[in-house]
């Protein structure tokens, strides 16, 4: 009997990025793919499509592929895999998401992989141990730099991020000349960008966008991620860069942002 990492694969090319690392490392893998959702590309390795909450399916095809680990990575609303019209064997761990449903998601999230791991034995693991590569190191990786008022801005920014991660709320703000602009909410970072833009343009300019992971919430699951479509929006909106916490952020595209933010003087800074 072979051991195999399973992946709960949501949209987008990290799932895609997880599996390919662990069929380089020499090791099994298998895919729960999400129907509308999870990207094709998952089709060049062992996988079952499935539709959202059909849990006891994803659980029973985990087992039978003799998958002892589980990473759970897409971006996507997660607790929507498990909320959303469950199969008959998925209705012990809906009716334990029913009572947590108020929580927040970073409750609703540990009650999922405890689920996973007490109940149906599968231990889950981050994606961060296959995406090295793709995780936000410490310090500036681009030319632009931090200047003085940056510095400033990021103590706020860090303040309010940590606020806004206890009480569950979000994961990223955007600060300008010492003032919160905007705060993330359910809507995610793009929509919180866009809203900034329509809402508060003046007060943008010189700015920055911080996400950071929840304090309360289990680093295995919906670790930060930033792609290059984001870094576009704070060039369009008159950011001057993004700040992320080193070994706790995902850059999707880490070459083509790193070019973008060199062309445009932005910064993309670890703390």
């Amino acid at each position: 009997m072979v051991s195999t990492i399973g992946i709960y694969a949501g949209k987008g090319v990290l799932p895609l990025k997880v599996a390919q690392s662990i069929k380089d490392s020499g090791k099994d893998v298998f895919i729960i793919a999400i129907k509308g959702l999870t990207d094709k590309g998952v089709e060049k390795f062992p996988h079952r499509w499935m539709r959202f909450g059909q849990i006891g399916l994803a659980m029973k095809m985990l087992h039978n592929n003799y998958c002892d680990e589980l990473v759970i990575i897409g971006g996507a609303h997660i607790p929507n895999f498990f909320l959303l019209f469950p199969d008959f064997s998925g209705l012990k761990l809906f009716f334990l998401l029913f009572k947590v449903r108020k929580n927040g998601d970073a409750l609703i999230i540990k009650t999922i992989i405890n689920y996973i791991e007490s109940i149906q034995r599968i231990k889950v693991v981050g994606a961060d141990v296959f995406l090295q590569d793709f995780l936000m190191p410490k310090g500036t990786i681009t030319n632009t730099g931090l200047d003085k008022k940056s510095f400033t801005d990021i103590s706020l920014a860090e303040e309010t991020c940590t606020q806004l991660g206890i009480e569950d709320k979000g994961q990223a703000c955007i600060v300008s000349n010492g003032k919160v602009i905007a705060l993330e909410d359910i809507n995610g970072t793009d929509y919180m960008l866009f809203r900034s833009f329509k809402d508060s343009k003046d007060q943008l300019k010189g700015g920055l966008l911080m996400k950071t992971l929840k304090p309360i919430q289990d680093p295995r699951v919906d670790l930060p991620t930033v792609g290059i479509d984001t870094l576009k929006l704070v060039k369009k909106i008159g950011l001057r860069g993004i700040i992320l916490q080193s070994k706790k952020a995902f850059l999707i595209d880490k070459e083509k942002m790193i070019d973008f933010a060199n062309k445009e003087n932005l910064f993309i800074h670890g703390i």
